[in-house]
């Protein structure tokens, strides 16, 4: 397939590694004119490394720009795997280049498809608008360990997703199967966006490890050392508020572990959650944490912490420790995590009913 990739990261990386070396024609797309070393040997050598365990593969790629006129309107599948704060703008730069016979997949998702539409319908081309589909959170674990390298920890077994339109969900499966694997339906792509697993280990993790994280010389790993029975009982707490949320929403309750090993393991079944996830964390004990000023509160606070609060103020319904949790980051930071959140209002609607019967006609009687 003709993949284009957007955003060159840890996760937009590995993506395009892994997709290359499966046989896809893959092409990289970063919007950002700053400077990256990593960025850049892609762009000479129009090659990518990846390792996984013992095993290294260099891997051709089909383009490497900045430009989207290059790579956007000939792709079959648009995979955005880009920092979420940044989906607004994203959506400014693209727009002008999607058509209807195209499936763009956003990954963390939280909503942000209703920026494309907005910004399609802005520049009077609604009828041009993609399939969009939303994805918890990114296939992979991994990094860039070099320029034009990346490390591929683990991999997602399962891949809740969700689209928009809502009832083109198993043609959304369909499509991507082929790229993503095992994909899971689920019913809006609000339900998916609740379920992004960093709304509650990332944000917990670092928030309630700030010592931690700054007198261990970025040595800290946050799912083998950050989460003590404490702090399990804050993440549990936060997780009663998404859950009481999807039940607002008229989402099934699912918990976090719940979603986490329908995501990670062949047959989740077979493991207790304290199994499933010390198997999770040893995979990923390499992964060091080595700021509080990182994505894990840059991004996951104000983009999921805030949309979480905005749809509670909207739906009556508190979120004490989500805000807590808000407040104490944006302090930590030096941030208004309140102003700068994903909110009702930043995505264009003026209550959440009018939101939810937007991506799913069906919700809007069960929330009245």
């Amino acid at each position: 397939m003709n993949i284009t990739i957007v955003g060159s990261g840890h996760g937009g990386s590995t993506a395009a590694a892994c997709l290359a070396r499966d046989g896809h024609q893959v092409s990289m797309l970063k919007l950002s004119n700053q400077p990256n070393e990593h960025f850049a040997k892609l762009e000479e050598t129009k090659c990518i490394t990846l390792k996984e365990g013992d095993e290294q593969q260099t891997v051709l790629l089909h383009a490497v720009t900045r430009n989207p006129a290059e790579v956007i309107p000939q792709a079959d599948i648009i995979l955005i795997y880009y920092v979420s704060n940044y989906h607004k703008s994203l959506a400014s730069a693209l727009a002008p280049h999607l058509h209807k016979h195209q499936t763009v997949y956003i990954c963390p998702g939280y909503l942000g498809s209703l920026y494309f539409l907005n910004e399609l319908k802005r520049i009077g081309r609604t009828e041009d608008a993609p399939l969009f589909v939303e994805g918890e959170t990114l296939p992979y674990s991994c990094r860039i360990t070099n320029p034009g390298e990346v490390t591929l920890y683990s991999e997602n077994y399962g891949h809740p997703i969700a689209s928009l339109p809502a009832d083109r969900v198993q043609e959304a499966c369909h499509t991507l199967r082929p790229v993503l694997g095992n994909c899971i339906p689920r019913e809006t792509i609000a339900e998916v966006a609740l379920h992004n697993p960093n709304l509650i280990m990332h944000t917990v993790g670092i928030a309630l490890n700030a010592a931690y994280i700054e007198n261990s010389e970025g040595q800290f790993s946050m799912y083998t050392e950050g989460f003590t029975p404490s702090t399990w009982k804050v993440a549990n707490e936060l997780d009663q508020e998404k859950m009481d949320m999807l039940e607002k929403i008229g989402s099934k309750r699912r918990s976090y572990i719940e979603e986490f090993k329908v995501r990670t393991f062949t047959n989740p079944e077979n493991q207790s959650d304290d199994e499933a996830f010390a198997i999770y964390a040893d995979s990923v004990k390499d992964l060091h944490t080595k700021s509080v000023n990182n994505r894990y509160i840059t991004e996951d606070v104000p983009m999921g912490l805030g949309l979480l609060h905005s749809l509670g103020k909207h739906l009556g319904l508190p979120t004490p420790v989500a805000d807590s949790i808000i407040t104490l980051a944006g302090t930590m930071v030096g941030d208004d995590y309140f102003r700068d959140a994903r909110t009702v209002e930043e995505l264009g609607f003026e209550n959440a009913e009018e939101l939810l019967s937007s991506i799913s006609p069906n919700k809007k009687s069960q929330i009245e």
